[in-house]
C-alpha cells in the first residue's frame, strides 16, 4: 500500500460520487477524461470533489441542467459552433466561463441549509490559467488550470476538452 501525503479526516462531509474516474492517486498534475462510468464509481471529497466540481459546471452548457437551468457556461457551445478561432478567443471565452463558475460557486456555497457547511479544503479561493491553446484542426482546446482552495491547497489539472468531428 502506498502512502499518501494527506491525513484530513473526511468524517460527516458530505461527498460526491467520482465522475472522472482517471484519478487514482493525489497528484500536483493530472490529465482527467469524463468517464463513461465504466466502472463502479467511488466518493470523492476535498480536493478532488473541488476539481470535479468546477470541471462539471465549466463544461456544463447553460440552460441544460434540468432542475437548475443556471448552472454550466457557453464554452462547449461556443466551441462546437467554431467561436473560439484563436488563442485570443480561447482565452476571452475562459475568463467568461471560469467567472460564471465562480458566480455559480458562490451562489451554492450560500446554500448552507442544503449544502451544509463547505470545508475549506473545498472551497473554491482561486482560479489561475497556467496554460492554454487551441487545435483547429482536431477541435481540441488546452486549458491547463489550477484551483486554490480556501485552505490554501492547490491542484493543477488539464480540462477534458473536444469537440467531435
Amino acid at each position: 500500500m502506498e502512502n499518501y501525503p494527506y491525513t484530513t479526516n473526511y468524517s460527516g462531509r458530505q461527498v460526491d460520487i467520482e465522475l472522472l474516474q482517471s484519478i487514482t492517486k493525489p497528484v500536483k498534475l493530472k490529465k482527467v477524461n469524463v468517464s463513461n462510468v465504466s466502472e463502479t464509481p467511488k466518493i470523492v471529497t476535498g480536493i478532488e470533489k473541488l476539481a470535479q466540481r468546477y470541471t462539471l459546471l465549466f463544461l456544463s452548457t447553460l440552460g441544460s441542467i434540468h432542475f437548475d437551468t443556471d448552472q454550466g457556461t457557453e464554452l462547449v457551445g461556443q466551441l462546437l459552433g467554431g467561436v473560439i478561432q484563436n488563442r485570443g478567443n480561447l482565452e476571452s471565452a475562459f475568463a467568461v466561463a471560469n467567472n460564471l463558475v465562480m458566480q455559480q460557486f458562490e451562489k451554492d456555497d450560500l446554500k448552507t441549509d442544503i449544502y451544509g457547511e463547505i470545508q475549506d479544503d473545498e472551497n473554491l479561493d482561486a482560479v489561475k490559467l497556467l496554460d492554454f491553446d487551441i487545435e483547429q484542426a482536431t477541435g481540441t482546446i488546452y486549458l491547463q488550470i489550477q484551483l486554490i482552495t480556501v485552505a490554501g491547497d492547490d491542484i493543477t489539472f488539464i480540462v477534458p476538452t473536444s469537440a467531435p468531428r
